[in-house]
Formats: C-alpha cells, structure tokens, sequence
C-alpha cells in the first residue's frame, strides 16, 4: 500500500522575536564612532598640545634649574666663632663658568643625538653621505651659528642697566614671531605667501597680538614692574639693544634654520641635531682658549669644580639633559607644523605658568579670585582672550587656501 503523500507548505520567511531584536539594539554602541577626518583632526590637536605643554615645562624646568646653579654658595671657607656664634667669612659661589657649561651641553646633546640616530636610522650611511654633501652650505653655517648664539647663557651674559617696563618687555618679546616669518620667507616660502613666510600676513599679525596679551598679563598677574633676569654685567644704551636684539631674534632664526636644513637640504633630524652640537662644540674651543687665555674664565678651574662638588655635576647634567629633551620637542613640532608655528606657540609659557597656579589655587585654597583678587581675575581673562586670538590665527591659517600652488605642489615643495 503506498503511503499517502505528504501536503506541500510554502515556506515562509522568519521573522525575529522581540527578545532577539533587543538584543541586536544592544550590541550596538550607545555613541555613534566619529568620522575619520574629525579623529584626525583630534589626534593632531592632541600631539600639538602635548609638545607645546612640554617645551614649556621644559624650559621652565631648566630656567629653574640654571638658577638654582649660579645661585649655590661655597661654605668651605666660612667659619663659626664657637664663642660669639658669628660667621666668619664669606660664601663664594663655586659656579660662574657660563661658556665651560655651553661647552658641556653642545657635547652631551651631540653625543646623546649621534647615538640615536645610528640607532634609529634606516639607512645611515646614506643619511652621512647627504650630511657631507651639504656640509659647507650657508645653511648649514646659519644653523651653527644661530645655535652657538641662542643657548639659554647668552641672556644670562648681560642684564640691563635701567628698569624695562612690563608694556615695552612685552611688546620686544612678541617680535621673535615676525622675525620667524622673514626668515622662513627668505628660506623655506613657498607658494603665493611667499614674502609672509608661506602663512598670510593676518596669522602672523594675530599671532603677536595674541603674544603680546599673554605677556602682557603675565606681567600684571604677577606684579612685575620689571621683567629680566640675569647674571652678568649690566648694559645700556647701543649695547644692550644689540644684545637683547640678538636674544629676541637667534633662537627664532635658529628654529627657521633647522628646517630649512631638514627640508631643503633633506637631513635626518637626529643627525641634524648631532651635526648641529658636534659642529658648536667644535666652533666654541677656541672661544673657551682665549677666554681662558684673557683670564675671562678659567676653563680648567670650571671643570674641576663641576667634577669636586656632587650637588653641580648633577645641576650640569640634568640641564644637558633638559636641553637635549629642548632640542627633540623642538624638531618635533617642526615636523608637525613648521618652524614659524612651532616658534610662536613659545608664547604659551605664560599659559602653562598661570595654569599651575590655578590649580594651586582650586585645589589648596579657598580664595575665590573674582572677590578676593579681582585685579588678578581680570588679567586672567585677558590672557584667555589671548589664547582665543591664537585659535582664531590658527583657524584662519588653516582655512586659507593657496590661490596659486595646488596642495601637492607644496607637499613636494618641503611643506613639513
């Protein structure tokens, strides 16, 4: 007998259960995941706040440290009248070797980089190859030079004769950000701002604006009626505007100098920095000979001490080493921006300054500023209107678009 046969069913398409499509909506994330250029956008902002934050604590640091230094006193020859308890003698300050101390640093930072780059480089002797090719250039000998002359002792050389006002400091400090933009016109400029330094001319005017405000309000924030610090002989007149001149306008022309030679000339950075050391400290011994031959500073002396006393040669070598991680930060936001960024960014010392002591204050103090410091409050919103015209310098520059060179002819160019 045959079975009977079985009656067709259409098939019918599932439809899910509430609880699965629950848990479907769950899996999914409560925040929707950005778009990539906004996370690019954020990750860059993140890298340029972080170098910015530690260039300035790290000149802070080493501002400190170097005062620390030159202010150590020698007891050894003082000596207590076990009768009356009165002191005899005087303190001496074992340490007033400003160029011996230049010395160390341009050797400790050329071997320190030397040893980095062999370590990280991929192809070294060609990177050596390229860096004797371009040896003699007059990059290569601005760079050197600005570098022997922009090492934090050169202010330290010279303090001034009469008071310097908080308005007129403020106003001279502000000028290393057009003198940025010159010399990276005459360098590296490129495209139809050229002549500005490849920014248009409202960023740089913004710029020292926004420099001048922050050190202005530093200035009153702290209640400086004068603003210097140094060691050495007093100036005045001709002098010290040549002096302070080249104090304004070195460290900004040695910045431009080190990407011009990255860039034009297509230099590994850390064979750079190397070079750039190596080759001041072999300009500076014959400084230190005839310093030590006039009797301006005993050389041999500097080192015996630095090597006699505990307390300098670990001073010496922590500044070394802040200066070395000076140097790196520096390259670093060249790399990310460029030299006339990365030199007008500096202006932001004062922020990071005023920040610590907000925090002191929020955190270790009940004072509430706008009542018991009012003047201190204003001069705080001033700096952050400051801080507001460099957002808006920065968002100008970024928005601005070359009428003349397309993007990627300023990439091949030697836009960094």
């Amino acid at each position: 007998m045959r079975p009977a046969s079985m009656p067709y069913v259409p098939s019918v398409p599932s439809v899910p259960s509430a609880p699965s499509a629950r848990v479907v909506g769950e899996a999914q994330p409560l925040i929707p995941p950005m778009a990539q250029p906004v996370m690019g956008k954020i990750c860059f902002l993140s890298i340029v706040c972080v170098s910015v934050w530690s260039w300035c604590i790290l000149d802070w640091w080493n501002h400190d440290v170097s005062s620390v230094l030159f202010q150590l006193s020698d007891g050894s020859d003082m000596q207590i009248n076990p009768i009356t308890g009165q002191v005899i003698g005087e303190a001496k300050h074992p340490f007033t070797f400003v160029l011996t101390l230049a010395f160390f640093q341009f050797a400790f930072m050329g071997v320190v980089f030397l040893g980095f780059w062999y370590l990280l480089s991929r192809h070294p002797a060609a990177d050596f190859e390229g860096l004797k090719e371009n040896m003699f250039s007059a990059q290569w000998g601005g760079l050197v030079t600005t570098h022997v002359f922009s090492i934090v002792w050169l202010p330290s050389l010279m303090t001034p004769a009469t008071m310097m006002t908080p308005m007129v400091f403020a106003a001279s400090r502000a000028l290393d950000i057009p003198t940025a933009a010159v010399m990276r016109s005459r360098l590296i400029g490129d495209g139809h701002f050229q002549r500005f330094g490849g920014h248009p001319p409202t960023t740089t005017i913004l710029m020292c604006g926004a420099a001048m405000l922050i050190i202005f309000s530093q200035t009153r924030i702290a209640e400086c009626f004068c603003m210097w610090s140094g060691h050495g002989v007093q100036l005045a007149g001709i002098s010290l505007f040549v002096i302070y001149g080249l104090v304004l306008v070195v460290p900004a022309a040695n910045t431009v100098f080190m990407e011009s030679v990255m860039v034009n000339l297509d230099t590994h950075p850390l064979l750079m920095l190397s070079a750039m050391n190596l080759l001041a400290c072999l300009c500076f011994v014959p400084v230190l000979a005839f310093a030590w031959y006039s009797g301006l500073e005993d050389v041999f002396k500097g080192i015996s001490l630095t090597m006699k006393y505990p307390q300098l040669y670990l001073l010496v070598l922590w500044l070394c080493a802040q200066s070395t991680l000076i140097e790196a930060v520096t390259v670093a936001l060249i790399r990310t921006l460029d030299s006339f960024w990365a030199v007008s960014l500096r202006c932001f010392k004062p922020v990071v300054w005023w920040l610590s002591k907000l925090v002191h204050v929020f955190l270790f103090s009940e004072a509430i500023l706008s009542i018991d410091r009012p003047d201190v409050s204003f001069w705080g919103f001033i700096m952050l209107c400051g801080v507001c015209l460099v957002g808006a310098a920065a968002i100008i520059d970024s928005n601005t678009k070359d009428p003349v060179v397309p993007l990627e002819a300023k990439t091949e160019g030697g836009k960094v």
